[in-house]
């Protein structure tokens, strides 16, 4: 049966980027944003330039239960990667932060994400599987322009790490990892600030961003690691680490 990556967010940014860095190293590719016409566009290039196959299937997972049928669509291929990277920002003090843009910000980041992953491992636990979620350095610090934000990606860095350690500490195959990015040259600046309360423009210095495709670049080092955790640091130098997290094992 014919592997496949599936990537989410594949559309723009470090989801395409993500795209091309998987093809290019012989993956299959089934991609997911909710553009249509930037999917086809993506999938014509990539076809164009490497030697692998891309299905494309436009989703919005911030809408309720599509993540769902999404993952039911796709049952019947052989997934060896999910990379759950569909997500956004916002910069906004919480006093000022749009109500409807946060549920749309948790039902993304989050319900969306743990949806995937759950159904994901509940297949794959036992197979050689790699489930890869895109946190953020926000996941690991809490910014005072971005709480909301970065209360969802503690959850999915806290929830990614615990699960690679129930993997490990249960002997299943599949792995999990989770990589924390730092600014990156994407579409990430302009969303965070649409509706919000703050303009993200000049928040960060031009020289803290790198490349969506070093990001990209990151990922395969982190996907072909040991390591459950990649970081990007200040000096935008990736960190492999072992889960961060604090991990109990309650007697059952």
């Amino acid at each position: 049966m014919m592997k496949y990556t599936l990537i989410t967010g594949a559309s723009s940014g470090i989801g395409k980027a993500l795209s091309y860095q998987f093809a290019s190293r012989g993956h299959n590719l089934i991609i997911t944003a909710r553009r249509q016409d930037e999917l086809n566009k993506l999938k014509e290039d990539i076809e164009g330039k490497y030697a692998v196959q891309v299905m494309t299937k436009a989703c919005d997972l911030a809408q309720e239960g599509h993540a769902e049928d999404l993952y039911r669509q796709l049952r019947d291929y052989d997934l060896t990667v999910l990379i759950n990277n569909a997500g956004f920002g916002d910069f906004s003090m919480p006093w000022d932060m749009d109500l409807a843009k946060a549920t749309r910000m948790l039902d993304l980041n989050i319900k969306a994400l743990t949806t995937l992953s759950l159904l994901y491992t509940k297949d794959y636990a036992d197979r050689e599987a790699t489930l890869i979620n895109v946190a953020s350095v926000g996941g690991y610090s809490v910014f005072d322009i971005a709480v909301t934000y970065c209360a969802t990606k503690f959850f999915v860095a806290a929830f990614t790490e615990g699960l690679a350690q129930n993997l490990q500490d249960q002997g299943k195959k599949m792995r999990a990892k989770v990589i924390a990015p730092g600014p990156t040259q994407s579409e990430f600046v302009a969303q965070s600030s649409d509706n919000s309360g703050i303009n993200g423009d000049g928040l960060f210095a031009e020289d803290s961003f790198i490349t969506a495709e070093k990001l990209a670049d990151y990922a395969w080092q982190l996907f072909e690691s040991d390591s459950t955790v990649g970081i990007v640091n200040a000096n935008r130098r990736l960190m492999l680490k072992p889960p961060i997290y604090p991990y109990i094992n309650v007697p059952h």
